[in-house]
């Protein structure tokens, strides 16, 4: 009993540093936003205000159907793949939305999130290193081991290199596109990962790019998932709870082998990747120019920001056997009902980052609410 009362602390403990880590980033990517006052085309308030409530409800219902199907945790974990959609699901919490779940309820789904982080990111959820250690040790060596021969070198094919950047780029633009300032929902960067030979192993990759479900007008995306295995020298490498990356120097500057694999397809040549480029160039371009049309209709924003929050679900909505549009119609009804009574919050202004956090923590951490 006494060892599952000190278990039962530390789990408090750990869920006090999650609210505390997504408090802080919410704040830093506040001020990224101009204070918190540069968001489009919503704020993250308002949309969090409209799917919250629903949003995670069926997380609890779909986690608990799953571990009755029998699904382990880790089998829960290698369906969503990427901790930094988690962490970035996670900056929509707080007790508003939560109403519709019991105190019981709001604390099993935290702990779900939490050993989900735990797992997916091994055994370190919060990148309390400045790390999001993805694969484990094993699972490195096995990366390596099958892409080995398949790695470009940009010392000798600097076009193919200069080219990869630019592809990179455009799923950065397509991704805001697709999923706003949420763009993490789909991107998840990882690593760094040392190795023994004092080289820097970084991986960039985006999930849930063929989203011609969500939207018809990108339906002709050539894939849906985009790995980049990079090996770098003399690089520093800055990994943030929600994704973000800091790079010194810029990673096009210490890159020197790279591997591309694009729905588990390695590209091998300069030809395949200027195919790719174009193809992709050609629905970014037509992304973006919709969005630039449609940029003062609210409701297609409104319907698109809705969307968003469900369709990287999909994965999970399958496993279950439902499709994750079913659950829209709701949202829509619900969002109607709500949005002309959000408020949303003034900017930070002059308060300090610890200020902010102990505000925010008031929202996020039901626990202060008691049952």
């Amino acid at each position: 009993m006494v060892q599952k009362e000190k278990s039962m602390h530390q789990v408090d403990d750990l869920i006090s540093e999650l609210f505390k880590t997504i408090a802080e980033s919410i704040y830093d990517i506040d001020m990224q936003h101009g204070g918190g006052k540069d968001y489009w085309p919503f704020h993250p308030v308002f949309l969090n205000s409209l799917v919250g409530p629903i949003l995670f409800r069926e997380f609890f219902r779909i986690f608990r159907r799953l571990e009755e199907n029998g699904y382990t945790l880790t089998d829960i974990g290698n369906i969503i793949k990427s901790p930094t959609k988690i962490a970035n699901y996670l900056c929509s919490w707080s007790n508003k939305v939560l109403k519709p779940l019991s105190y019981e309820e709001k604390y099993e789904l935290i702990k779900y999130f939490l050993k989900l982080l735990i797992i997916l990111r091994n055994g370190e959820p919060f990148c309390e290193r400045k790390r999001n250690l993805v694969w484990s040790r094993k699972e490195l060596h096995q990366n390596l081991k099958e892409y080995e021969k398949y790695f470009i070198s940009v010392k000798e094919n600097p076009e193919m290199a200069q080219l990869l950047s630019k592809l990179e780029a455009l799923l950065l633009l397509y991704v805001e596109a697709l999923y706003y300032y949420l763009l993490d929902f789909s991107r998840m960067m990882h690593g760094p990962y040392l190795l023994e030979n004092k080289s820097t192993i970084f991986v960039k990759e985006y999930f849930h790019l063929k989203a011609g479900e969500m939207w018809d007008i990108v339906s002709d995306f050539p894939f849906d998932h985009f790995k980049e295995i990079g090996i770098y020298n003399n690089i520093s490498i800055t990994v943030f709870f929600l994704g973000h990356v800091h790079s010194n120097p810029p990673f096009p500057q210490a890159i020197e082998k790279f591997v591309i694999v694009v729905d588990d397809k390695v590209i091998k040549d300069e030809r395949e990747l200027k195919d790719l480029y174009e193809k992709v160039k050609e629905v970014t371009e037509r992304a973006v120019s919709t969005i630039e049309k449609k940029s003062n209709d609210e409701s297609f924003l409104l319907k698109k920001g809705i969307d968003m929050f469900f369709f990287p679900l999909k994965p999970l909505y399958e496993e279950i056997g439902e499709n994750w549009k079913d659950i829209l119609p709701e949202v829509y009804k619900f969002a109607s009902k709500v949005k002309d009574k959000v408020r949303i919050p003034r900017p930070w202004g002059n308060w300090s980052k610890e200020k902010a956090v102990r505000h925010l923590l008031k929202s996020i951490d039901f626990r202060r609410e008691g049952k």
